[in-house]
């Protein structure tokens, strides 16, 4: 099995999940939590017989989990659907509060958790979506393919083009005035003040970016964790690959195919996979 996904817990617990394809529409996913990063245990908390592509926890630690076709499921002592969505293509699911908030995926589908009820944002564009960040209380900026950024504010959504046509998979913001997007062959736009600053440069493709403790964090495939200053230039954080981040108000963390790290702003320590659970 290949973890696809972790999500930060409660302290510095967090979940993964690990998903192997048996055979045509053979779908086996599996997600394990993970407590004490010196001495790990690790339970299964859920086997599930399709392809879910994604998970989300909220503060308290409750695990959310959506499926490749638009279901949304609660995942605790047992596996709950809380709603479902007309997406072929989930890419990613994400959440503010105590609830996962939007569902997005391909062809250019984004929906809105409105208490309990699913709604399709509407944009022009059939663009992927990969991820979402908060800007501002009620603004959230999507990184999506080609190039495409998508607002949500006041319940409108609109599509701004940064001058490339590669995917973009990371956003994070610090502040309503500092972010940045991240995206494939090393491309990299810094947000400041409503205006976004090219510093893409010669480096491997970005999986994704992160704000944690008032710093930007982003993965380089197969290399490192790199910090994004306020000036816009990368320093590497831990030399370790990394895909996706998460994080609570202490505890950030990522993963590679091989072991979770986890980052409590001062120092980085990982976790092997191997030995803990069954791959």
């Amino acid at each position: 099995m290949e973890c696809i996904d972790a999500q930060i817990a409660v302290g510095d617990s967090f979940y993964c999940l690990f998903y192997e394809e048996n055979g045509p529409g053979n779908h086996l996913s599996r997600i394990y939590h993970f407590s004490g990063r010196k001495d790990p245990r690790v339970r299964l908390v859920a086997e599930i017989r399709e392809w879910v592509a994604s998970i989300w926890a909220n503060r308290a630690g409750r695990l959310f989990g959506a499926v490749w076709d638009g279901q949304i499921l609660s995942i605790g002592e047992t596996v709950e659907p809380i709603g479902s969505v007309d997406l072929l293509g989930t890419i990613k699911l994400a959440g503010f509060d105590d609830e996962p908030q939007f569902i997005m995926g391909e062809d250019g589908l984004i929906f809105e958790n409105r208490r309990g009820a699913w709604q399709r944002v509407p944009f022009r564009g059939k663009q992927d979506v990969y991820s979402v960040a908060r800007r501002e209380a009620d603004t959230y900026v999507f990184a999506a393919s080609a190039g495409r950024l998508i607002t949500y504010s006041g319940g409108t959504a609109t599509v701004e083009h940064l001058p490339t046509n590669v995917d973009l998979h990371g956003i994070a913001f610090t502040t309503p005035a500092r972010g940045v997007v991240v995206g494939d062959e090393g491309v990299a736009f810094h947000y400041n003040s409503g205006t976004w600053t090219d510093i893409s440069a010669d480096r491997p493709s970005l999986q994704d970016a992160h704000a944690f403790k008032g710093r930007l964090l982003a993965s380089l495939e197969d290399e490192a964790v790199a910090e994004i200053a306020g000036d816009g230039t990368f320093s590497n954080l831990y030399d370790r690959p990394a895909y996706y981040f998460s994080s609570n108000d202490s505890f950030c963390v990522t993963f590679d195919d091989e072991a979770a790290h986890i980052y409590d702003g001062k120092q980085w320590t990982s976790v092997q996979f191997a030995g803990l659970v069954p791959l």
